[in-house]
């Protein structure tokens, strides 16, 4: 799929259309999975540019240190200019009084020292965690 066609079915519940099909071996795979071209060096070298990866929806348990497709709500990605990026996601949180918990701080991390963190502050709905790498 699409990076946008993939957001779209997993952030508004619509139905989209297949750009192909691929094999994958040695994985047994299930709904939820989808493989996306993934442009940009700022994952490298766990992904190398252009590279065709697996994705998982939805994630599952904590995000914390996953790498995962994200749609930045107004932010942009300083890579490529977009919306979608592939990064490592990490969250700082507060303990609030019964039990309950807010977000401190939110930030994407890329795995190459060359690009920049993004600081997304303290708002979980600056991003929509749309799916976890898979390979």
């Amino acid at each position: 799929m699409s990076l946008e066609a993939a957001a779209g079915k997993f952030l508004e519940n619509r139905p989209v259309e297949e750009l192909g099909w691929v094999e994958v071996e040695g994985r047994k795979l299930g709904e939820g999975y989808f493989a996306a071209q993934v442009r940009g060096h700022s994952m490298e070298p766990l992904i190398p540019h252009g590279a065709l990866c697996l994705f998982r929806a939805p994630v599952e348990g904590s995000r914390e240190g996953k790498v995962v497709l994200v749609k930045l709500v107004g932010a942009e990605d300083p890579e490529g200019g977009g919306s979608y990026t592939v990064k490592r996601y990490h969250s700082e949180k507060e303990q609030l009084e019964g039990g309950m918990w807010t977000h401190k701080r939110i930030w994407l991390a890329p795995i190459n020292p060359e690009f920049e963190t993004i600081e997304l502050g303290p708002d979980p709905e600056s991003v929509a965690v749309i799916a976890e790498f898979v390979g």
